[in-house]
């Protein structure tokens, strides 16, 4: 079942990501050997903490089958999003 929940911030995030995990009847010993984040990492995004990195929480959700996405308020040309991603493959050597 797909659903949409709006997250403002990370304690909302938080409560997404535990609420999922125990959805999923997975402890966060689990979620840690699944995902090769430590059961620490997985309690203080479950907590809010604001400074995660995102990467990692990226990995994170990824795991529990949750997906991102993003509404953006303003018009955003096709031509600028294309040179951002070229930009990024260079950076990265891809």
């Amino acid at each position: 079942m797909e659903s949409k929940v709006f997250i403002s911030n990370m304690t909302e995030l938080g409560d997404l990501v535990r609420a999922s995990r125990l959805a999923q009847r997975l402890t966060r010993d689990d979620l840690a050997a699944a995902t090769g984040l430590s059961p620490k990492f997985i309690t203080h995004i479950e907590a809010g903490k604001p400074t995660a990195q995102i990467g990692k929480v990226l990995h994170l959700l990824s795991e529990l089958g949750i997906t991102l996405r993003a509404e953006v308020s303003v018009d955003i040309p096709a031509d600028v999003s294309t040179k951002a991603s070229h930009r990024r493959r260079s950076t990265h050597g891809r």
